[in-house]
């Protein structure tokens, strides 16, 4: 039984097509719209390998949560998209990512829901089909969906080259094949990448090995047989003559020989962070103090985040402040810090906010700037601050802050995502990373808006900032995470580092030592540590413009034959088109409050089964509801015992409001 949480009140709308509903604020009418156009483009290869295709499932839309994800669940079933689109993103789209993502797990549901697990669906409604999930591992069913998003892109999730970086710094994953467990479920000591990354490896392998979709027989055979308990390594042992085990050895091993036969490479930056010793540490979007100092925000596993500034001779450390949970990143300016938390409402839990924060320097006390709640990448310029404002209706729109004078506000082009901001103090203009229908492109704002410096491009950019007339960003045109800097005078594109497994977030910087330079980040087995790299006309490799990154990390994988959401395009004739077919109507949420899901032929208290794990079973019957809007749960039963006789019960529970209203009679 489980909710993601009750928007603020709104008035909702509803589509309903023959596959699927789509229930959303009005607020978000056009992304709905948009995303339903996605849904209905890729449904015909949505279930790719599997004998069923996806079930007719509702898709709710909740505009905002800055903290972007996507839901899949039963009691009710549904899909629950969260619509402001993720800041540490890739070259699609985030509403095409959600759809190729999360409607494959629509597909995986509904071939785990057959057989027996469908029978057991009409004794106890939805939970029955639950039962089906545990024939299943999570890691194969995320590892499928991260597939899907995958072969649905140009270049997509699992062919990121941070998709394999962890894994490839290692060096020698499951060689200790004496428990592989901490691989699938995760360890407290030491880093290890999650299931989404672990299951991508693995179906890849498999669906390559085996020249099919093995998780298909394995839904069939557990669905069918739940009964015998270990249908998962069943279903292999007799469908391919194998076992998890195995197939974990079998990929790792073509992988590390895969990647110990790619041409050994160096970091070209020096590392200015002292070696972290305790744990595994990620140091984060360096910024240049002064000459001696460098200001990261620093993780690891028993302290939460934090700003620390390092000596860049010794590495010593001084731990300035802690953070909440850093949405975008910090800048610095003339003693003050800016950047970006999530901070979540008191009342209701799907209204997170992305709160622009800053710190004086030498105080070390961070503050609110009050009333901006929707603001990511502030960016500081002379006399003036500027940060792009997230609106829950999905434009994207620049602001620039002057004491003493009205804000400026700059539009961004419809069907746009804004991934950075930065100012740079040659050319006095401001630069963003757009990400549309052709892939991520660099951009001048400008008073007529957003003008384009690079064509569009599959190829993942991240990070930027800006100094001395140039662009600094982290890009993947190599093949590989790297730092790349745009020479806003030549109008050229170079690559900065050569690192052994990635380099992050650069930012302009000057060192005695180094010259003219960039700070960074290099990733190896022990995280992600500080470091610097002087630029000089010798040390750039120019880049040439191309549509798709190198593709150097990832063995060669089989292609599914299935659309490519990138060639997909909504205009105004599809909007049309969607319109006449699928009318939209007023979502009441009054008649829809109770929504029964499931049912039992037993009587007990859901409430207290699942708040004070207290479960008291009586003969009789009980009905179980949740809207799907979140706010509301309740239930109803019938019981009879010898001692009491007849007990009726029901409970009710709404959050629609920001309180909580009990009803137990």
């Amino acid at each position: 039984y489980y909710t993601w949480g009750s928007d603020p009140p709104q008035k909702w709308s509803a589509i309903r097509t023959p596959d699927v509903r789509m229930i959303y604020p009005d607020t978000v009418a056009g992304i709905a719209r948009r995303t339903l156009f996605y849904i209905r483009s890729v449904r015909p290869d949505i279930g790719y390998g599997f004998r069923h295709g996806p079930m007719r499932i509702p898709f709710v839309m909740h505009p905002e949560n800055f903290q972007s994800n996507g839901l899949v669940m039963y009691l009710p079933k549904r899909v629950e998209f969260l619509t402001s689109p993720a800041v540490d993103s890739y070259s699609m789209p985030w509403y095409k990512q959600l759809v190729a993502h999360e409607y494959r797990h629509a597909v995986q549901y509904n071939n785990l829901d057959r057989g027996v697990i469908r029978a057991l669906s009409y004794v106890l409604g939805q939970q029955g089909s639950t039962i089906g999930l545990l024939c299943m591992p999570i890691w194969a069913m995320e590892g499928d969906a991260v597939m899907s998003e995958t072969m649905h892109s140009s270049f997509g999730r699992g062919l990121q080259p941070s998709f394999s970086m962890a894994y490839r710094a290692m060096g020698s994953v499951g060689r200790d094949r004496r428990n592989i467990d901490r691989w699938f479920c995760g360890s407290y000591r030491t880093n290890v990448p999650d299931h989404y990354h672990l299951g991508y490896q693995i179906a890849a392998y498999a669906d390559t090995r085996y020249r099919e979709n093995i998780w298909d027989k394995v839904a069939w055979y557990g669905a069918r047989n739940p009964y015998m308990i270990f249908t998962t390594s069943i279903a292999l042992k007799k469908f391919y003559r194998t076992d998890v085990g195995t197939l974990f050895a079998e990929t790792f091993d073509g992988l590390n020989y895969y990647w110990n036969a790619l041409p050994a490479r160096r970091n070209s930056s020096r590392y200015l962070s002292a070696e972290p010793v305790e744990s595994y540490t990620t140091y984060a979007f360096p910024l240049a103090v002064d000459a001696q100092r460098v200001l990261a925000l620093k993780t690891d596993y028993d302290r939460p985040t934090r700003f620390v500034t390092i000596d860049t001779e010794s590495g010593r450390e001084r731990a300035v402040a802690y953070t909440g949970s850093v949405s975008t990143r910090p800048a610095y300016a003339d003693g003050r810090v800016w950047w970006t938390e999530y901070r979540r409402s008191t009342l209701f839990e799907q209204r997170v906010n992305s709160q622009l924060c800053y710190m004086d320097l030498e105080r070390g006390t961070a503050r609110t700037f009050v009333g901006r709640r929707n603001a990511l990448y502030p960016t500081p310029a002379p006399g003036e601050l500027a940060w792009v404002e997230y609106n829950p209706d999905g434009t994207y729109t620049v602001v620039v802050q002057r004491d003493g004078q009205p804000e400026r506000r700059f539009g961004t082009p419809r069907h746009t995502e804004i991934h950075g901001l930065a100012w740079d103090d040659v050319t006095l203009a401001y630069y963003v990373i757009v990400t549309d229908d052709a892939g991520m492109w660099l951009g001048r704002i400008d008073d007529e808006g957003v003008f384009p410096l690079t064509e569009g491009a599959y190829i993942t950019l991240s990070n930027l900032r800006a100094g001395g007339g140039k662009l600094y960003y982290g890009s993947i045109a190599s093949g590989r995470d790297e730092a790349h800097c745009y020479d806003l005078m030549a109008r050229r594109e170079y690559r900065i580092t050569t690192s052994a497994f990635g380099s992050f977030s650069p930012a302009p910087w000057h060192d005695a030592a180094d010259g003219e330079g960039v700070l960074l980040t290099t990733y190896d087995r022990r995280g992600y540590r500080v470091a610097a790299q002087r630029v000089a006309d010798s040390t750039l490799v120019p880049v040439a413009p191309s549509k798709l990154p190198l593709n150097v990390v990832n063995p060669e994988r089989k292609r599914w034959d299935v659309v490519n959401l990138d060639t997909v395009r909504f205009d105004a004739a599809d909007s049309q088109m969607q319109r006449d077919s699928f009318r939209t109507k007023r979502y009441r949420k009054v008649p829809n409050l109770i929504n029964v899901h499931s049912w039992m032929p037993l009587a007990f208290n859901p409430f207290a089964a699942v708040d004070e794990h207290v479960i008291d079973l009586n003969l009789g019957f009980t009905l179980l509801s949740q809207n799907l809007l979140s706010n509301t749960e309740a239930y109803a039963s019938y019981g009879w015992n010898r001692n009491e006789g007849s007990l009726v019960n029901l409970g009710v529970r709404y959050f629609g409001l920001g309180v909580r209203f009990d009803l137990d009679a």
